[in-house]
């Protein structure tokens, strides 16, 4: 591979492959968090029509094998060794080989769903504190694909076929926004706004009394308006919601509207939520 022909390599691709997803795009430009530092705010910028970067941090930019060449501190003879090796063309061939799910006129589609392999995802779960491998087994590694663009993600399955997403670098959802119910046939139910405090109560519990409750976790803590029907068949409702003003709001809503339900926080008092809670004190 000579430069001419790693240039036409998409950075978008070669990002993913490194664990890296946009924070916001506008189908010409998408900005990303640094990949060369720590920060909050996103300031490292793709044009997606030229295939450049621009790191306004760093007053930098280039191609991809520029991009390769800071990223590994290598040499540009290596850098183009590795895009050529890359495992971004293996992916795209097996996607093309094995699956053929996009639907005309359908621009989100999820392309694979397969057990937690990559490295950048399997390092994620570790720095949220998930290891356990009961809560493990409640997640998948999904690729799916945004106008054309592909991207890979912790995938979360809620009960409309919808996928809560999550990597380092994105929260979003493909499909239909929805709860996800895990019905184990108990009066007891167990409530959580997002699927990383489900699987941090995972993380936490003993095992052999993880099936001794049902779990709904919401995905969005404002779908429990439309879903608090469920409710009312359970004689314990534990409420396990953030410690915000939008866990405030909903936590007050449930235990005024049912009197079964009881808010669990205090466990978690000095954290935002249960898996901040986890990483705090409880670090594998």
């Amino acid at each position: 591979m000579n430069i001419a022909q790693a240039r036409d390599i998409s950075i978008v691709e070669i990002l993913q492959n490194l664990g890296y997803e946009h924070i916001s795009t506008n189908g010409k430009e998408s900005w990303y968090l640094s990949p060369f530092r720590s920060e909050n705010s996103a300031s490292f910028k793709l044009n997606l029509k030229l295939n450049r970067w621009y790191d306004h941090g760093e007053q930098i930019g280039g191609n991809v094998v520029d991009l390769i060449v800071k990223l590994k501190k290598c040499t540009v003879s290596e850098a183009l060794k590795y895009l050529q090796s890359c495992d971004t063309f293996s992916f795209q061939k097996q996607v093309a080989i094995a699956y053929e799910r996009k639907k005309e006129g359908d621009c989100n589609n999820v392309l694979i769903v397969k057990r937690i392999e990559h490295s950048a995802l399997k390092q994620y779960l570790v720095s949220r504190g998930i290891t356990n491998s009961y809560a493990l087994m409640q997640i998948e590694e999904v690729h799916y694909e945004i106008n054309q663009k592909k991207y890979f993600a912790i995938g979360f399955k809620n009960k409309s076929d919808g996928w809560e997403l999550r990597s380092k670098y994105s929260k979003s959802c493909i499909k239909k926004k929805d709860i996800t119910l895990i019905d184990n046939g108990c009066t007891v139910v167990k409530i959580f706004e997002g699927f990383f405090d489900y699987l941090s109560f995972l993380q936490i519990s003993d095992e052999k009394n993880i099936n001794e409750s049902d779990y709904l976790i919401l995905n969005s803590a404002a779908l429990v308006v439309k879903n608090i029907s469920i409710l009312e068949k359970y004689k314990v409702i534990e409420l396990y919601l953030d410690n915000d003003s939008t866990g405030d709001k909903y936590t007050k809503l449930i235990t005024e509207r049912l009197p079964a339900a009881k808010d669990e926080r205090f466990k978690y008092s000095e954290c935002k939520d249960l898996n901040e809670y986890l990483c705090k004190y409880k670090p594998i």
